[in-house]
C-alpha cells in the first residue's frame, strides 16, 4: 500500500500541499478529474499531498491520501453532497497536519474551511476559479432563476475568490470574467492538463463500432460530458435530426450521465432517428481514448465551459470540433484547422457538420491539427506551473510575517523610504502586487 513520505525522507524541495474540494471521486466532472491528475503529478515530482473532500456515502477511497469530511446530501441528481465543518474529526486532523500551502479549488464549505485553515496557520492560500457560479444558479431550489439570486451569486463569486492570496483561472476567458467582477487578487492563466499519451492511441481500435454495431465507415459524432441542463444537449439533438438529413449513416453517441440525461433520451425518442441516437452512459476513464478513436468528429454546444478536459481528450485523440462559440475554447479550436465555432443557430450548427462530414479530407487534416494543439496541455506542464505558483506564494507569505516580526504594528508611520528599502533587500513580490 501506498504510504506517505516522513519530513526525514521527503526529497529536498519537496512540500506539503493540503487540496481542498467540493466535489471529487466518485463524481465525474472537469474538477474531479483535474483533481486526481493535479495529485497524481505533484505525488510523482516527490510532493506530499493530502486532499480533502466531502464523504459520499457508499464509497471507499483507493487513495490514503483523501481525508473525508462528514457530509450532507444538498442535491439528489446528479448527488451532491457538502462538507458538514466544525466536527472533531476534521478540526482534530486539520491541527495535527503541517503545511506549506493550501489549494482550494471550490468556492462553497471546503473553500471556506481552506481558508480558515489557512488564516490560522498562517499559511499561503491558492484558489483555482473552476466554475463561473452566476450559470448554475439554476440548482438552487425554487429562486435559483431570480434576479437576486443571480446578483447574489456574483457577489459570492468575487467575495470567495478575494480571499485567496493568488487565484488560478485555467482559462483567458475566466481571466476576462474575474476581473469584470473586481477581484482584486493576482491572477494566473494555469490550463488544464492531461496525461497526453493515454489518449494518442485506442488499446481497442474499432471497440464502440463493433459494441453499437456501427460500420467502419459510418460517421459518429460525440459528446462526453455531464449532461446536465446547461451543455445544451437538447440543442445537438436537434442539430443531429438535420443532419441525419444528407447523412443516412451517421450516429450521434453521448457519453456521460447526469440529471438531463433522461430529459434528452426521451426527446431522442420522438424523432425519426431515434435509432441511430446512442447512450453509453458513464465510460470509465481508462475505455475513454477507445471511445474518443471510433468517432469522427465530436461536438458540444454549452457556453458555460471554463477550459474542458473532455475537449483537451478529445483533440489529443485527434479529433476534429465543432461547437457553439464560446472564449473557453481559445487555442483548442482553430476556425478551419482542427474544427468551427459557429453561432448558437440550429441550422448553422447542423450544416456545418454535415459539410465538415462530407470533406474525408478536411476531416483527416483537421484531426491531425487536433493532435498537435493537444501538446500544450499535458499534465507535466500543469504540474510545474502549480510548483512554481507555490514556492512564490510560500516566499511571500514568509516575507509577509517576517516583515510583521521586524516592524512596528503601526507600519503606517514609518517613512516611505525605510519600506522601500526594506522591499530591495527581502525576497519575492510584495502581498497583492
Amino acid at each position: 500500500m501506498e504510504t506517505h513520505p516522513t519530513e526525514q525522507d521527503m526529497p529536498v524541495g519537496s512540500l506539503r500541499i493540503g487540496l481542498f474540494t467540493d466535489t471529487y471521486a466518485p463524481q465525474v466532472n472537469g474538477v474531479s478529474i483535474s483533481l486526481q491528475l493535479i495529485s497524481e503529478g505533484l505525488k510523482k515530482r516527490g510532493h506530499q499531498v493530502t486532499i480533502f473532500a466531502p464523504r459520499f456515502p457508499g464509497y471507499k477511497d483507493n487513495e490514503p491520501n483523501v481525508m473525508r469530511l462528514p457530509s450532507l446530501k444538498y442535491l439528489n441528481n446528479p448527488p451532491i453532497y457538502v462538507a458538514v465543518l466544525g466536527t472533531p474529526r476534521s478540526t482534530r486532523s486539520l491541527t495535527r497536519r503541517h503545511f506549506d500551502v493550501l489549494h482550494a479549488h471550490s468556492p462553497a464549505s471546503m473553500g471556506l474551511l481552506a481558508y480558515l485553515t489557512a488564516s490560522t496557520k498562517r499559511l499561503p492560500l491558492i484558489y483555482t476559479y473552476h466554475t463561473s457560479i452566476t450559470d448554475y444558479t439554476h440548482y438552487v431550489k425554487f429562486i435559483g432563476g431570480t434576479r437576486l439570486i443571480k446578483r447574489t451569486a456574483g457577489w459570492f463569486s468575487a467575495a470567495s475568490t478575494n480571499l485567496g492570496d493568488q487565484i488560478i483561472v485555467p482559462s483567458p476567458k475566466f481571466h476576462r470574467l474575474l476581473l469584470e467582477q473586481k477581484v482584486r487578487k493576482p491572477i494566473r492563466v494555469i490550463p488544464n492538463g492531461i496525461d497526453l499519451g493515454s489518449f494518442k492511441a485506442a488499446k481497442k481500435p474499432g471497440s464502440l463500432r463493433n459494441r453499437l454495431g456501427v460500420k467502419p465507415d459510418a460517421p459518429i459524432l460525440l459528446s462526453v460530458g455531464r449532461m446536465d441542463p446547461e451543455k445544451r444537449l437538447d440543442f445537438i439533438v436537434d442539430a443531429f435530426v438535420r443532419i441525419a438529413e444528407r447523412l443516412p449513416d451517421a450516429h450521434l453517441v453521448f457519453a456521460g450521465d447526469g440529471g438531463a440525461r433522461k430529459d434528452i433520451e426521451a426527446q431522442a425518442l420522438t424523432t425519426n432517428v431515434k435509432d441511430r441516437i446512442r447512450f453509453l452512459g458513464m465510460v470509465a476513464r481508462a475505455d475513454l481514448p477507445d471511445v474518443l478513436h471510433d468517432a469522427t468528429v465530436f461536438l458540444s454546444a454549452s457556453t458555460t465551459e471554463v477550459h474542458p478536459i473532455s475537449v483537451i481528450e478529445a483533440i489529443a485523440a485527434g479529433l476534429p470540433m465543432v461547437a457553439v462559440q464560446d472564449e473557453a475554447f481559445e487555442g483548442m479550436i482553430e476556425n478551419d484547422r482542427n474544427g468551427y465555432m459557429v453561432p448558437l443557430n440550429l441550422e448553422k450548427f447542423a450544416d456545418t457538420v454535415a459539410n465538415l462530414l462530407c470533406d474525408r479530407e478536411k476531416l483527416e487534416r483537421f484531426g491531425m491539427h487536433s493532435a498537435g494543439l493537444s501538446e500544450k496541455y499535458s499534465i507535466e506542464g500543469q504540474v510545474k506551473s502549480l510548483e512554481k505558483l507555490y514556492m512564490e506564494a510560500i516566499l511571500q507569505n514568509w516575507r509577509g510575517r517576517l516583515i510583521e516580526r521586524i516592524l512596528p504594528k503601526d507600519i503606517k508611520k514609518i517613512p516611505q523610504r525605510i519600506t522601500s528599502e526594506i522591499n530591495k533587500i527581502l525576497p519575492g513580490r510584495s502581498r497583492g502586487k
